[in-house]
């Protein structure tokens, strides 16, 4: 009777704390805490009333293109708010959100990290700053994602960029053992970051970098891409270990592009053919070096616009039709791209949009 009496009175004890703490939190018992207020958020007060929250002008879209969405999650990251960089991450990978270039938003979560822990370049104050984010939130899954990716581009800062003639055997061991050491804190992470395209992103680069690992890599991607077939950033990463500066060839790169392009028809249409072989453009890749055919990209263009109507797509379709000289498809693409879509960046090196109007007679 007295051991009951004990336990009866911790049982109320332990009751009373919690419903404490959650006063404390602001809350009352059962509820779950309101979501913390990001630095963006100017919206006035009255919208955080339970009666204002679904009015129009109370409406917030804290991830609203793919550029800004990697620029917040790394502003939160480096200014170490970490209980709100623990909810952006959150409501990304949780998120089925895609933007208007098709692209998810948890690959923009993906890059806010490459771009703040870049490979080669991470700044090695990066580990500090990671071990003060699991000091802060020990139980964070995510910072142990954020763990291994520091050790992936260190891992890049010992072999450094150039062709793998450039790199000693020593700068060789070196990257081998530090990338089977971010490989390791991957495999070991908490089930809840595995499951996410996060974790498999960083576990195929890491394969794919070293015959070391214990990943298979076509055995990564394939997983990945299953579970994640619109997540473009494994396809691509697969591309960038096919291309002959890395001991591939352009026979490969066609090869690979056209099989998954048909592998994904039914997702993508034809658009992936052109969504892939764009992406090596970012490789400094010009369409001339390739076994691009163009009939095939023109067809894959139209598609990829029609679902995907992204300003540079509409840019790059009217550049590849000068480049590939198709009066036809350039003047079709320029329909498309009214002036104030204009974007000469995007335009392909020595087929500027003032060259083809040139060319075009336009």
């Amino acid at each position: 009777m007295l051991l009951d009496r004990y336990k009866k009175r911790f049982s109320l004890a332990r009751c009373q704390l919690a419903l404490l703490l959650a006063c404390i939190a602001g809350t009352t018992w059962g509820q779950t805490p309101p979501p913390l207020r990001y630095p963006w958020d100017v919206r006035p007060a009255t919208c955080f009333n339970e009666s204002r929250v679904a009015a129009p002008e109370c409406a917030l879209d804290s991830w609203p293109t793919f550029d800004e969405t990697a620029r917040r999650v790394a502003f939160l990251y480096q200014s170490e708010q970490f209980s709100l960089l623990e909810q952006a991450l959150a409501e990304l990978v949780s998120s089925n959100k895609r933007f208007v270039s098709g692209r998810p938003a948890t690959s923009a979560a993906y890059w806010a990290f490459r771009r703040v822990m870049p490979a080669p370049g991470v700044p090695t104050a990066e580990k500090d700053r990671v071990v003060r984010w699991r000091a802060a939130i020990p139980r964070s899954y995510f910072a142990v994602f954020a763990q291994a990716r520091f050790l992936y581009g260190n891992a890049w800062n010992t072999r450094g960029s150039g062709y793998a003639g450039s790199v000693s055997k020593e700068s060789w061991e070196l990257f081998s053992m530090r990338l089977r050491e971010a490989e390791q804190v991957l495999l070991e992470a908490p089930q809840q970051v595995k499951d996410t395209p996060l974790w498999h992103n960083l576990l195929l680069a890491i394969s794919l970098d070293t015959d070391a690992a214990q990943s298979d890599r076509q055995e990564t991607f394939e997983r990945s891409v299953k579970a994640w077939p619109d997540y473009y950033d494994f396809y691509d990463l697969m591309l960038t270990r096919l291309v002959p500066k890395w001991g591939g060839s352009w026979e490969k790169v066609d090869s690979f592009i056209d099989y998954w392009a048909k592998r994904q028809v039914q997702r993508e249409g034809t658009s992936l053919y052109a969504r892939l072989y764009i992406n090596l453009g970012n490789q400094r890749i010009t369409p001339d070096q390739t076994r691009l055919d163009w009939n095939k990209m023109k067809r894959s263009f139209v598609d990829l616009i029609a679902r995907y109507p992204d300003p540079p797509f509409k840019n790059l379709y009217a550049s590849y039709a000068c480049f590939a000289r198709d009066k036809t498809a350039f003047e079709d693409a320029m329909r498309g791209l009214p002036s104030n879509l204009l974007m000469p960046n995007f335009w392909l090196s020595g087929h500027s949009h003032e060259a083809c109007l040139r060319w075009a007679g336009i």
